[in-house]
């Protein structure tokens, strides 16, 4: 059973429509159907989205307050309950997603760009471009990249003798061979290539 024809029969769905903020969950719910999610997908969400509606009445907050900080908060009061599961933070992600188109509560905080990020999405443009690559295998690149970088791409003294230039772990641990076979490899010896051209430039 798909979103579409859960919605059509969810008592859960018909009370948070008539709810204080109905007009919302209507667009939550088009979202949940627009992304192709199933019954039990759907319900997850509508249910987390439920509960953060009433958690935010009793904690006298108003929904225009909520952001990503007040959602773990909410998640912490979730999880003391019952379990949290994997996909409970996207549901509200995506729960956040439509308060902001509407205008609901305020635009997500910019981020600081870092040289790493920059270096993904030079990568993620060539990949899209070059490649011919979808977006949901740029983005597996890009989860297996940003951890490879993250965990290896730190400086590190250099072992050989008389030498007082750092080298970074990535680079050591990247080999050409494996920057050829693996797209996320090579998107981490460009990262690693920055380490390292912003250490000797120091």
């Amino acid at each position: 059973m798909d979103a579409q024809e859960y919605l059509g029969r969810s008592r859960l769905f018909r009370r948070l429509k008539i709810g204080l903020h109905g007009q919302l969950v209507e667009r939550y719910a088009a979202r949940l159907v627009e992304d192709g999610l199933v019954r039990h997908g759907t319900w997850r969400c509508l249910n987390l989205v439920g509960g953060l509606l009433s958690w935010i009445a009793n904690s006298r907050f108003d929904l225009a307050d909520l952001d990503e900080r007040m959602v773990d908060r909410y998640l912490r009061h979730r999880g003391g309950k019952q379990s949290i599961q994997p996909g409970d933070r996207a549901a509200l992600k995506r729960w956040l997603s439509v308060l902001r188109e509407t205008g609901t509560i305020t635009p997500a905080a910019r981020q600081p760009i870092t040289p790493q990020d920059q270096i993904f999405q030079e990568f993620s443009d060539y990949l899209r471009r070059e490649r011919g690559l979808a977006p949901r295998s740029i983005s597996a690149i890009y989860r297996r990249s940003a951890g490879f970088c993250t965990r290896f791409a730190q400086p590190v003294p250099a072992t050989s003798a008389g030498s007082a230039r750092t080298t970074s772990r990535a680079t050591s641990s990247a080999t050409p061979e494996m920057g050829v076979r693996s797209p996320a490899r090579r998107c981490a010896g460009r990262c690693a290539h920055f380490s390292d051209t912003s250490i000797t430039a120091g």
